[in-house]
């Protein structure tokens, strides 16, 4: 039984990129867990845990499903969950794309739902996780002086469902499916 979720993955380029523009900010937060940079991404739906009978059924619908076409995705600035005063996860926020991103998820999750398998149902942030802080941090200042010199720009052209247990570096890729014109 593995620990899945859906996600959109990032090109090699992009993640190296983002890691040069974020890590005069993110340096201060070596001593967190910081995410590997092979494992960013943008989740759609957090699953978690699932039985090997509904892992088929997902990547049945992941195969047949029609996501819609590429976009554009741009990242820039920094958010953190549960808020800026009072962060615990550490993230780069979507500005361009986010209207798909958020369509996306929703199409998503709506398959979720008919096929009964539940999800992480908090609210939507299109986001890449890059720490998880050990305790409340004030980010405040991380987002007011670390917004990105340049927009990080490319292409979501696939969804990926990955297994993420033990905490696999890169996360395992279960399926993929292309995003089409």
């Amino acid at each position: 039984m593995g620990r899945y979720f859906i996600g959109i993955p990032l090109p090699q380029e992009v993640k190296k990129k983002l890691k040069v523009q974020s890590w005069p900010g993110l340096s201060r937060y070596k001593d967190e867990k910081l995410v590997p940079q092979n494992n960013w991404h943008i989740t759609l739906a957090f699953i978690g845990s699932l039985e090997e009978e509904k892992v088929e059924k997902l990547r049945s619908l992941m195969e047949v499903f029609q996501w819609g076409e590429p976009f554009k995705v741009g990242v820039r600035h920094f958010g953190a969950f549960p808020s800026l005063e009072e962060g615990r996860v550490l993230w780069m926020g979507c500005e361009k794309g986010r209207s798909q991103i958020e369509e996306l998820a929703h199409k998503i999750r709506r398959q979720l739902d008919d096929l009964e398998i539940s999800y992480d149902p908090k609210p939507f942030v299109p986001h890449i996780t890059l720490a998880r802080l050990r305790s409340p941090k004030n980010l405040s200042r991380l987002a007011e002086n670390g917004k990105m010199k340049q927009e990080v720009t490319f292409t979501a052209d696939e969804i990926i469902l990955y297994d993420s247990e033990k905490e696999k570096h890169p996360y395992a890729v279960v399926e993929q499916v292309s995003l089409k014109n």
